[in-house]
């Protein structure tokens, strides 16, 4: 079997080792990415089963995530994006599955749910 590929976006570096270190298995590989800039090169260079990624990556309040959304979505439609995120207000919720956001998930969220997302489309971790 092919090995998977995750990448997680997220400014918390904290954050990004530890779901690297519970999501990363032999069969899945798991990138990371604490910007919206090397988040855009990872996905220019590889193809990912899913995307996981906050909206908010820099402190003035801007919406990279649903910018890392629209380009997966437009680029390999295929590809699931679950967004995880402490920003869950009605309207992001909204907005990110309009623009094609499979799930959203709100932090602070046990590895387990996001662990059972990933089963469910596929992704064995």
């Amino acid at each position: 079997m092919p090995q998977q590929r995750i990448l997680i976006v997220d400014d918390e570096t904290g954050f990004l080792l530890a779901l690297r270190k519970i999501l990363q298995s032999a069969e899945v590989q798991v990138d990371t990415a604490e910007t919206f800039e090397a988040a855009m090169e990872l996905l220019d260079r590889h193809a990912y089963s899913v995307v996981i990624a906050d909206i908010r990556l820099t402190v003035s309040f801007r919406e990279e995530g649903f910018e890392i959304l629209r380009h997966v979505k437009t680029h390999d439609p295929h590809t699931r994006v679950i967004i995880l995120t402490a920003y869950g207000q009605a309207d992001m919720i909204k907005k990110a599955l309009a623009l094609g956001a499979d799930l959203f998930i709100e932090k602070p969220a046990p590895p387990r749910v996001l662990q059972e997302a990933l089963k469910g489309y596929g992704v064995e971790c």
